[in-house]
């Protein structure tokens, strides 16, 4: 059998000037083809390294790659490609040809495993354009549009990933790099903000090429020893499209503090504003040197910068942390894996949290607690280690700061990981656990009314008598969300937001349902169910990670093609965070109806159309009558046909 991998003629003479291929049986074939009388070895595939820097991948060494395979692998139709995978099966790097046209044209690249980064070549000329850190990897997807092997924009990428490249610039004094991190005036059009608004950051932008300059000649001791700790960011706010007159919700971090250990000591750098444009945060401002002052910056830790070089034993931990934080278990690691690490990071930031100062300590402490909720919730045992010192953290601070933010903080995490393990035990009676936990968060919310987890404790104190069949309750709870935002000014907040449309949810049988949003399948036109009076509909909110998903959309399948001659539509709104995959499911399973998206973003918020009526869980099934107006706002599929028969006639 001859083999071959296809390259652009001049990739193909400078592949055969390589030392990697010296030694290989290879002749030029037609196109500039590339022609294997074996397939290619583990030496040739290892020659292709991950064109991005920074990018951890799995290498086996040089002894290791006579006992590493190479694999031929089919995919749809035409597309094929070749798999590398070590001495145990564990894949290390897939070339593969998507299309079938005999062209490689995405290289992914694995480490322990699990791929965590993607090279595309989206025009096919051999040449990648794209870029995506995937898994434990991150969440960036650039694109190289000139193909010079430099980032020109980002279609997605997280605050935390922002301040690494901002570092990255900082070091290599690389103001292209800076730029493609802000936020541009085509992310500007897509938002439609009323020209005030818009008008005011574009003047910060502008401004934040000098501001990136004066950064650079204040930061000369950030240099490539320099390292990233932590980004301290508060909670993101959301400015709903309705009260900015613009196309979209505005949601922004005001501000970001960005942690750095430089020489032996700490040191703070500002990212400034950051605005999220789908699945992407962008900066709004330069960068400065040095903390934010109180009133500037209220969500910053502590008010005194660390020296490391007096406090050597404080630099060892930090380090520690850092190589924990990055050998982390990937998504394939068992629940024992996940449980150690977490409890081996809970180890470290305990001793962190007793060697800093007293006003320091609350960021090392929420951390802590979170891994010590983590640890529990991997394993779910009921006296485990972990849980045991996350109740005891929780003493000592009801003991020592009681009413405080940080003791709020870690009840709320205790008695979540109580709940999970109690809900997760064969055996008991759901509708009891329900109702003590509407019983604990009431306690807490009456405890901590002031908390920051108070809003969160609200919205499930409204889910919960949702499901019990309190609507009264819950309309009470959510209300209070919308009031405790209300008296911070933060009346845009997503919780609010989410609140006020479960509102509009509970209150929606008997009014006409609005609902406008973008098709699935053409994001750039928007559908409005205005469009559809004189039917009946059935509007179903469901995401592809969601097991009932098939079975519903099945069902619903079904019954929208039996009575479509009766007037009954369906549109479906898909709250997954890619539209390929819903896209991929709905065709293979020939879904009729109307298609919308409304997806989740970065932080794990839900889209526009999912906050506007509430939607805390999915799926959720809306009837909708020929006028307009909502007949069942909390409808089933499973037994929907008979109220369809009523008013369908």
């Amino acid at each position: 059998m001859i083999y071959s991998l296809r390259f652009p003629f001049h990739q193909t003479l400078g592949a055969l000037r390589r030392a990697a291929f010296a030694g290989a049986a290879v002749t030029l074939g037609a196109a500039g083809s590339m022609v294997f009388a074996a397939p290619p070895t583990t030496t040739q595939i290892l020659q292709f390294r991950p064109r991005q820097t920074e990018v951890q991948v799995t290498t086996p060494k040089p002894e290791e790659e006579l006992s590493c395979r190479v694999e031929l692998v089919k995919g749809t139709g035409k597309a094929s490609g070749w798999v590398l995978r070590d001495s145990s099966g564990i894949m290390l790097r897939r070339f593969f040809d998507t299309n079938g046209d005999n062209k490689t044209d995405t290289w992914s690249f694995f480490r322990d495993g699990v791929e965590v980064y993607r090279e595309i070549d989206t025009n096919n000329n051999g040449k990648p354009d794209q870029y995506r850190w995937l898994n434990s990897g991150g969440l960036k997807w650039g694109v190289d549009a000139d193909e010079d092997l430099k980032i020109d924009s980002w279609l997605a990428i997280s605050p935390e990933e922002v301040s690494h490249e901002l570092l990255r610039a900082i070091i290599t004094k690389d103001a292209a790099r800076f730029n493609v991190l802000l936020l541009n005036e085509s992310d500007l059009k897509t938002m439609e903000l009323p020209e005030v608004q818009a008008r005011t950051i574009r003047e910060k932008v502008n401004q934040a090429g000098s501001k990136f300059q004066s950064t650079l000649a204040k930061a000369t001791a950030v240099t490539e020893k320099s390292t990233w700790l932590h980004l301290e960011l508060g909670t993101p706010q959301c400015i709903p499209a309705d009260q900015l007159g613009s196309r979209s919700d505005l949601v922004r971090h005001p501000r970001g503090s960005m942690l750095l250990e430089i020489g032996g000591k700490t040191e703070w750098i500002q990212t400034g504003e950051l605005l999220q444009i789908g699945a992407a945060w962008k900066m709004v401002e330069g960068p400065a040197v040095g903390l934010a002052t109180e009133d500037d910056n209220p969500m910053r830790p502590g008010g005194n910068r660390i020296d490391l070089e007096k406090d050597p034993a404080l630099k060892k931990l930090l380090d520690e942390l850092a190589a924990l934080d990055q050998a982390s278990p990937g998504g394939q690691a068992t629940p024992e894996e996940l449980a150690k690490h977490h409890i081996s990071r809970a180890d470290i930031l305990e001793k962190i949290g007793s060697a800093v100062k007293a006003s320091d300590r609350e960021p090392w402490y929420k951390q802590l607690a979170d891994s010590l909720a983590s640890a529990a919730q991997s394993l779910l045992t009921a006296d485990s280690a972990a849980l045991k010192r996350l109740r005891n953290l929780e003493s000592q601070l009801v003991q020592f700061m009681p009413g405080s933010n940080l003791t709020a903080y870690v009840a709320f995490r205790l008695f979540q990981t109580e709940y999970a393990q109690k809900i997760n035990k064969p055996g008991e009676d759901f509708t009891k656990l329900q109702q003590d936990w509407v019983n604990q968060l009431t306690r807490f919310v009456q405890t901590y009314p002031k908390s920051d987890d108070a809003p969160e404790a609200l919205m499930q104190l409204g889910l919960v008598c949702e499901f019990l069949g309190k609507d009264p309750d819950a309309k009470s709870w959510y209300g209070q969300v919308v009031k405790w935002y209300g008296e911070k000014m933060l009346s845009g907040s997503p919780l609010s937001v989410k609140a006020t449309g479960a509102l509009r949810r509970l209150d929606s049988e008997g009014q006409t349902l609005v609902l406008q949003g973008p098709f699935l399948a053409n994001p750039s036109q928007t559908f409005d169910i205005e469009t559809l009076k004189g039917k009946v509909v059935l509007v179903y909110f469901g995401a592809t990670w969601n097991q009932r998903n098939i079975g519903d959309l099945a069902k619903l399948k079904l019954l929208t093609e039996t009575h479509a001659g009766m007037g009954l539509e369906l549109v479906t709104i898909s709250m997954d965070a890619n539209p390929a995959t819903p896209l991929e499911f709905l065709k293979k399973g020939q879904i009729p109806g109307i298609h919308l998206f409304s997806p989740m973003n970065a932080n794990g918020q839900e889209g526009k159309l999912a906050t506007d009526l509430g939607i805390v869980v999915v799926p959720h099934l809306f009837l909708v009558g020929k006028d307009g107006k909502v007949i069942n706002r909390n409808a089933q599929v499973n037994n929907i046909e008979d109220e369809l028969k009523r008013v369908l006639k």
